[in-house]
């Protein structure tokens, strides 16, 4: 035989394990080496986590509004939304040098006079909001303000859904301060007026003005600017081709605020220096004493996302003569979009004469 037959033969015999130390030192040794690899691994999950939250949170936030800095967004969560309801959505993207200049001073006279001196907040505006909702409350209104900037309106618009939540009002916050930070303000304005909703499955700026006006968003005339502009807060229930007299007021105000905004240099970061316009200064939270304020509109035609359910009647709101709150759009077949008009009111009952007493 040949050690062929038996592998192992011609090996040193293996030596047996060392034994377990039985010292108390052998046994604290032991027992620190177990929670040193437990540390270890708690530090490890610690790392793991620190980093999928910071690319959560920062890395992936900063890239996708790196993205939409150089490209305009395919899509919106409300498209979404819109397109599952069955709306058919109708949206053509253009750079701001293709739209009217009259509709940035629109947009900026109706939602955000103070666009080119804020850094994405309008502290005054939340401040007078905040008074206002506390004193609608303590008379029982359900009525509420808000002070939402064309900037967070923006971040909505883009990042988030549209839909009311302490989650989303935060992350509206962070992704202000993001496109405050890395965009300039003439590509935040162009972003808005690509993404802003016009009724009807209708967003951006040169749909609204082919669907309601039959041109180009760069041929839009003052008053087809102000128009569109007044009823952004609440493009499904308001009409621009064919306003009731609350959108009227609404419209006529916010005409007469675009001289304004033209004349103050209010949309110098967007236009450029406008002629026989002074730049505004820079972090101006003013805003000039003459500009018109907008009317508010009556609970039953005040926006959903201002608090005032349809269908509800605020006591404690002065009831002028107001559209009617059937003004709805019509049918999407129908492309006039064309406004109900107002029911005329039945004229009072005439009250008979007394009869005339006989002479005596």
């Amino acid at each position: 035989m040949s050690n062929e037959d038996f592998p192992g033969a011609g090996l040193p015999p293996r030596q047996p394990p060392p034994p377990l130390a039985a010292s108390a030192e052998g046994v604290a040794r032991d027992h620190a080496d177990i929670n040193a690899r437990a540390s270890r691994r708690k530090r490890n999950w610690f790392l793991r986590i620190f980093a999928f939250g910071f690319i959560a949170t920062v890395v992936v936030p900063v890239v996708w509004v790196l993205i939409y800095a150089i490209i305009e967004a395919p899509g919106t969560l409300l498209m979404a939304q819109r397109a599952a309801q069955g709306e058919e959505i109708r949206r053509n993207t253009v750079p701001l040098s293709r739209i009217s200049p009259h509709l940035v001073r629109a947009v900026i006279a109706a939602e955000d006079a103070r666009f080119c001196a804020h850094q994405g907040f309008d502290v005054e505006a939340i401040q007078s909001a905040v008074k206002y909702n506390e004193r609608a409350e303590k008379r029982g209104s359900t009525k509420r303000r808000g002070a939402s900037t064309i900037s967070q309106q923006t971040a909505k618009n883009l990042f988030l859904w549209p839909q009311r939540s302490w989650v989303r009002k935060g992350l509206e916050v962070y992704f202000t301060a993001l496109i405050e930070l890395i965009w300039p303000k003439r590509r935040i304005m162009e972003a808005y007026l690509n993404a802003a909703e016009w009724g009807e499955g209708v967003f951006g700026a040169e749909a609204a003005a082919r669907a309601r006006f039959g041109k180009s968003a760069s041929e839009l005339t003052p008053r087809e600017a102000a128009r569109l502009a007044a009823v952004l807060p609440s493009p499904n229930k308001w009409n621009p081709v064919r306003p009731g007299p609350y959108v009227s007021r609404r419209i006529g105000a916010i005409q007469s605020n675009m001289n304004i905004v033209q004349g103050g240099g209010l949309a110098s970061c967007v236009l450029g220096e406008e002629k026989g316009a002074p730049r505004p200064a820079k972090r101006r939270q003013t805003t000039p004493v003459e500009m018109q304020e907008l009317p508010a509109p009556p609970p039953e035609l005040a926006p959903p996302e201002e608090g005032a359910p349809l269908g509800t009647v605020d006591p404690s709101a002065e009831m002028a003569p107001t559209d009617s709150p059937s003004e709805t759009p019509p049918p999407p077949d129908n492309r006039e979009f064309e406004e109900a008009t107002p029911p005329v009111p039945e004229p009072p009952a005439q009250t008979a004469p007394p009869e005339e007493s006989p002479p005596p």
